[in-house]
C-alpha cells in the first residue's frame, strides 16, 4: 500500500492530493515475481489479533494476457503460505497450503495472530510446470514477501460472541478443588474449537525450546510462575504446581499447534484455602539483579510497537555482563493488565547487535489496552533464573500506523 505526502500548497492541490493518496490506500497490494502477479485481498476492516482471519490473493500470468489484455488466471499451482513476524523469529510461524476459491486464479488462508504487530506473509508459487521428482529440467518456485500489519484483539469490530477462535484451551485439575500450598496436578489439552466433534489438538511445534510455556498469574497479580508442562500422552500436558495464596488465577499458555503459529490461550482455575499465604518449603530466593526501564520519549500508547530497554544491574548498581541465554532468548518480559485477563510477551529486538551486552536487553513491547500492567522480567545469570518485578502503564492508543 503507497503512503502519500501531505503538501501545503494551495486548496486544490491539496483536495487533489487528498482525492489521490485516497485511491492509492483502495489499491490492494500487487507484487510481480517472474511470469507471476499476485495481488493481495486483505479483511476489509483490516487484521485482528487473536480470531481466525481470511486473507485472500489472486495469482496471474502476467506474461500470458486473455483476449481483453488481462494477466491470464493461473488456476492451479501448489502455494505455500507462511506467516510470521521478523522482530521475532524464535516465535513458531503459521505455515498452510493455500486452498483455492471460487474465482479461478484466487486463492486463500486463515491464519491466526497471538498478538498485534507487523508481520511477513511470505508466499512461495510452486507452478505446475514444475516437473515431477527425478525430471532433469529445471525447477524454480517464486517467493513474494508482503508486510502485514495486525492491530490487536482489544480494537477488533467483532462482537466478542461472534470471533471465530480456532483453539480453545481445556484444563482439569487433581484433586478437583485445588487449595493452596497443596500440590495439584494440572492437566492441560489444546482443542480445535468449533469443529463438530471439538478434536484434540496432539502435533505442536517447538518454539523457546519448549512445546508449551504456562503462566500462572493471580487475579490481583501478586503471584507468579513461568512453568513448562510435559508432554504425557497424544496432546495431554501435565505439572504439578502449589498455588501460593488462596484465590483465582489465569492461567496462560503459550503454545504453538503443528503449522498454526504461535497461540496464547487462557482458562481461570479457583484456588481454596484459610486466606493465608501458604509457602513453599523451599521459597525461592530474592533476586540479585534489578531494572531500569528506558522508555520511549512519547511513552507507551496502547496498540503499537515500542521499544523499552531494560538496563540490568547487580545489587551495587553495576551494569551486568554475564547473562545468559534462556529459552532462546536473553530475556523474556510477560506483562498482564490489570484486568487480570489481557497478556502481552515480549523479547529482546534479535536484530539488535550485542543483545544483552553491559545489561542492557531492548524490549518490543506492545500493550493491547490502555491502563496500567504488572511485569515480571526474567533473565538467567550464573545458571539461575532471575524474576524481577516491573510496572509499565499504556496510554490511549496514538492515531499512528501500529
Amino acid at each position: 500500500m503507497r503512503r502519500h505526502r501531505r503538501f501545503g500548497a494551495a486548496a486544490a492541490l491539496l483536495a487533489a492530493a487528498v482525492a489521490a493518496a485516497a485511491a492509492a490506500a483502495e489499491e490492494p497490494p500487487r507484487i510481480r515475481q517472474g511470469p507471476y502477479e499476485i495481488v493481495l485481498h486483505l479483511p476489509p476492516n483490516g487484521l485482528f489479533a487473536g480470531e481466525e482471519m481470511e486473507i485472500e490473493f489472486s495469482v496471474a500470468r502476467a506474461d500470458r494476457l486473455d483476449a481483453s489484455g488481462e494477466p491470464t488466471p493461473l488456476t492451479w499451482a501448489r502455494i505455500e503460505a507462511v506467516a510470521d513476524m521478523p522482530s521475532m523469529p524464535s516465535m513458531a510461524p503459521f505455515d498452510e497450503i493455500a486452498h483455492r476459491e471460487e474465482s479461478p486464479g484466487r486463492y486463500g488462508v486463515h491464519p491466526t495472530f497471538p498478538h498485534g504487530g507487523d508481520y511477513r506473509l511470505c508466499l512461495t508459487i510452486f507452478p505446475p510446470e514444475i516437473p515431477l521428482v527425478g525430471d532433469p529440467r529445471p525447477t524454480e518456485a517464486f517467493v513474494f514477501d508482503f508486510p502485514l500489519t495486525v492491530a490487536d484483539a482489544a480494537s477488533s469490530p467483532t462482537r466478542e460472541s461472534a470471533k471465530v477462535r480456532p483453539f480453545s484451551l481445556d484444563l482439569a485439575t487433581a484433586p478437583l478443588h485445588p487449595v493452596a500450598g497443596q500440590p495439584v496436578e494440572l492437566e492441560l489439552r489444546v482443542r480445535l474449537a468449533g469443529s463438530f466433534e471439538q478434536r484434540e489438538v496432539v502435533d505442536f511445534d517447538v518454539q523457546h525450546e519448549k512445546l508449551m510455556h504456562l503462566f500462572v498469574v493471580s487475579e490481583d497479580l501478586t503471584e507468579f510462575a513461568h512453568e513448562h508442562p510435559e508432554l504425557s500422552g497424544p496432546g495431554v500436558f501435565r505439572l504439578s504446581h502449589a498455588f501460593a495464596r488462596p484465590g483465582r488465577y489465569r492461567l496462560f499458555v503459550d503454545v504453538a499447534p503443528h503449522g498454526a503459529g504461535s497461540q496464547v490461550l487462557s482458562a481461570t482455575v479457583a484456588v481454596g484455602g484459610s486466606g493465608a499465604p501458604a509457602r513453599a518449603a523451599t521459597p525461592s530466593a530474592p533476586p540479585t539483579v534489578r531494572a531500569v526501564l528506558e522508555l520511549p520519549p512519547e511513552g507507551i500508547p496502547a496498540g503499537r510497537t515500542v521499544t523499552v530497554t531494560a538496563h540490568i544491574h547487580d545489587a551495587k548498581g553495576r551494569p551486568v555482563s554475564d547473562l545468559e541465554p534462556w529459552l532462546g532468548a536473553m530475556g523474556h518480559l510477560l506483562l498482564v493488565h490489570q484486568d487480570a485477563a489481557t497478556f502481552a510477551h515480549a523479547h529482546p529486538d534479535d536484530r539488535e547487535p550485542g543483545i544483552g551486552k553491559d545489561g542492557r536487553l531492548p524490549f518490543l513491547v506492545r500493550l493491547p489496552k490502555p491502563g496500567s500492567y504488572k511485569g515480571w522480567l526474567q533473565v538467567k545469570r550464573a545458571g539461575r533464573v532471575e524474576t524481577i518485578e516491573l510496572a509499565l502503564d499504556a496510554g490511549p492508543a496514538a492515531n499512528v500506523p501500529p
